[in-house]
């Protein structure tokens, strides 16, 4: 059996990484960059040396600590990131290991991300790459320069102005899906570019295909609260951002697409200080029949009930407030193999 080895979205997950609040700090981010992703409500949070709340962080800590157990209890292996002192390194947290980690087959892939306050977070997860290296897992760093300038520098994807232009290569995990041993689907966005989609693909190899989604979303940035499969041949759908029409073409066609349920405005507290209500939608699928969800999201909660899944409600509102949920603060590390149809 190997050690890693995760190809989809749903397959029964057999070992994970849960990521930690430990000192999370706000993105200290070029101001272009933070008025292009960021709710314009808590642009000025984003400035340098400033802490997420202290009420926020242990919060957060304990609602995935809580997600840790809950995951452990149904037969999972779970692992935790090392702690690491953020603040002193112009960091943000390592709340979030699915936006700079891929995991396809048996490889682990480092994602040359764009945010430069993003770019020490291998730290946090070095001591579990090498004890999965030690045991036969495929690693392949970033290997780019990552201090090459983004935002000034290079030609740019035509259509929606991105912030980051071709300067270097630039891409985050969590602006791709995978849908089987050969298939992930992703997106152009303010954090991943052209040679960062040309980057990616060179890691996977020519037996895999990337293929691009084009949604409707100005200030895309992650594609986890954009779609959301649910198993082969059925995923949620924002349909704020994305319709079935786009999808024709790619290999969605042919899958039950379902819209997710509006979200509710966030009342609060804790703020949303990074993403939209959509963050509804970033769900963990565990097997074919219990999902990841936030326990408030009840008309989300009716709708997976009827779609043939049993729900695992969580509070996980404080780990929102860092920027992400169920999908974003896991990494699947392995799951069941199966026989894909695709």
């Amino acid at each position: 059996m190997a050690v890693v080895d995760a190809c989809d979205e749903w397959s029964p997950l057999r070992e994970v990484v849960v990521g930690t609040a430990y000192g999370a700090m706000f993105p200290d981010e070029d101001r272009r960059m933070i008025e292009a992703t960021m709710p314009r409500e808590h642009w000025d949070e984003f400035r340098p040396g400033h802490p997420f709340p202290v009420w926020i962080t242990e919060a957060a800590e304990q609602e995935l600590q809580a997600v840790a157990e809950l995951l452990e209890s149904m037969g999972c292996r779970v692992h935790r990131p090392k702690r690491v002192p953020w603040e002193g390194l112009g960091g943000y947290c390592a709340t979030m290991p699915r936006d700079s980690l891929v995991v396809m087959g048996d490889r682990i892939i480092e994602a040359p991300m764009a945010w430069r306050s993003r770019q020490h977070e291998l730290l946090a997860y070095w001591p579990l790459i090498q004890q999965w290296r030690q045991a036969g897992a495929r690693w392949l760093p970033a290997d780019v320069d990552l201090g090459m300038e983004l935002l000034d520098a290079g030609p740019r994807e035509p259509g929606p102005r991105w912030v980051i232009g071709e300067g270097r290569p630039a891409w985050d995990a969590a602006d791709f899906l995978r849908l089987g041993p050969r298939t992930v689907v992703g997106q152009l966005s303010h954090v991943t570019n052209r040679s960062g989609i040309d980057h990616l693909r060179a890691r996977l190899g020519p037996d895999i295909q990337v293929h691009l989604l084009q949604p409707d979303d100005p200030h895309a940035m992650h594609i986890d609260a954009t779609l959301c499969p649910l198993r082969e041949g059925l995923a949620l759908y924002n349909p704020d951002r994305i319709t079935p029409d786009t999808m024709r073409g790619t290999p969605l066609d042919g899958w039950e697409l379902v819209p997710a349920p509006r979200p509710e405005p966030n009342a609060g507290p804790p703020p949303r200080y990074m993403t939209s209500a959509w963050l509804s939608i970033n769900l963990l699928v565990v097997d074919d029949q219990h999902v990841l969800v936030e326990a408030q999201d009840e008309k989300l909660q009716t709708l997976l009930t009827s779609l043939g899944f049993t729900p695992l409600p969580s509070p996980f509102r404080n780990v929102q407030a860092l920027g992400g949920s169920f999908h974003c603060a896991t990494l699947d590390i392995r799951r069941d193999r199966r026989t894909w149809t695709t």
